[in-house]
């Protein structure tokens, strides 16, 4: 099983910032402020400079970009790490914690329960690129707006797909990434319409696209899910992920 380093470097190159650059072991990331993920700093390893210089560069970069500063800071999910003395050091220089705390899950390709067939409410589908009805079911964090650099995030890994579920007159009932890189198969953008929820549909579609990573040579999976988002949570559990470590983001006062 990878460490949490080793996966969070491989859970980089599956959602990435539009421009990048490097302090040292540090990965700096934006994208135009859409999402955590591709506007963060991912701290793994020495900076190169003294800690408060790496946060002064780090300042001034994201500054200069319009953007929060901002770092993600993975932690294991007992024990003590070197993400938890960066975190307390923030913490005494009043970065604040974003809310929306996630845990990092993992599972076993081989190990996921099978598809089976299609959902009986609709047709499972894959697509090398998303069109404008999965586009329009997409809404990160809830928000209704789409950012011109959407699709770039989304097209940013080595490979990815674009899963739904239709239904009989093609209408999107739900919808999911898949991106691939390493070995790994990420999952993301998951999102069931309002009018679809609790009707089987998130389970249908996960294992559906577990099924395809397999067919496309992925062994391993990962996926991120806010720690209070209960359901999708117990979702996961029964399709066979475990906790592998958790993760906030501490953004510049």
């Amino acid at each position: 099983m990878e460490s949490i380093t080793e996966l969070e470097h491989i859970a980089a190159r599956h959602w990435r910032g539009t421009e990048e650059d490097r302090l040292g072991g540090w990965l700096l990331r934006a994208a135009g402020g859409f999402t955590g993920r591709a506007n963060s700093v991912l701290p793994l390893g020495d900076p190169g400079v003294p800690l408060d210089d790496a946060l002064t560069a780090v300042t001034r970069w994201y500054r200069a970009r319009a953007l929060p500063p901002m770092i993600v800071i993975p932690l294991p999910l007992d024990g003590d790490s070197p993400c938890h003395q960066l975190d307390n050091h923030l913490s005494e220089r009043t970065w604040l914690t974003r809310p929306g705390p996630a845990f990092v899950m993992v599972a076993d390709l081989a190990a996921v329960a099978p598809a089976g067939d299609s959902p009986a409410s609709g047709e499972f589908r894959v697509d090398a690129e998303p069109d404008d009805h999965w586009l329009a079911t997409y809404h990160y964090r809830g928000q209704d707006r789409q950012p011109p650099v959407l699709r770039t995030v989304l097209m940013s890994a080595p490979a990815q797909a674009f899963a739904s579920i239709r239904g009989d007159a093609g209408e999107v009932l739900a919808i999911g990434r898949l991106s691939i890189a390493d070995g790994w198969a990420g999952i993301t953008a998951v999102e069931v319409t309002q009018a679809r929820r609790r009707a089987g549909l998130g389970m249908a579609l996960t294992r559906a696209i577990c099924a395809e990573a397999a067919a496309r040579g992925a062994r391993q999976v990962f996926l991120q899910v806010e720690t209070d988002n209960i359901p999708a949570r117990t979702l996961y559990e029964r399709c066979g992920f475990r906790y592998s470590h958790r993760y906030h983001y501490r953004v510049a006062p």
